[in-house]
């Protein structure tokens, strides 16, 4: 077992040491054990569950609803980790339509601004 603390795990996952006892506390992660002295102690499946829940982020998805799916998996409730799942998945079928009309958007704007340079004005 590859052992990592926690500036090891947040420096492998280019995200602070804050960033990893926020998603602790949220419940997205857990170490596999605590020192005597007190340091916490993770292993790669702890920096995989990071990686999947910073991608996760950086989709749009909230933390709260990650930490829904994390804790219902770690719980091994696979009702509510295929809820979380559904939900999971509507969010990210509403972001891509947002994405798709404001790049519409995006496209006028920027046709609009090439009409600009064209007559003279811009």
């Amino acid at each position: 077992m590859k052992a990592y603390t926690i500036s090891k795990l947040a420096k492998d996952a280019g995200v602070s040491v804050h960033v990893i006892r926020d998603y602790e506390l949220r419940g997205l992660l857990s170490p596999c054990q605590c020192t005597p002295n007190g340091y916490r102690i993770y292993d790669e499946q702890v920096l995989q569950r990071l990686q999947f829940v910073l991608a996760g982020k950086a989709a749009g998805v909230s933390l709260n609803a990650l930490a829904e799916l994390c804790q219902a998996m770690d719980n091994s409730v696979p009702k509510a980790v295929e809820q979380s799942l559904i939900r999971i998945q509507e969010t990210l079928d509403q972001t891509r339509q947002a994405m798709r009309n404001f790049r519409g958007g995006l496209s006028r704007c920027i046709d609009s601004v090439n009409e600009e340079k064209v007559a003279g004005r811009g």
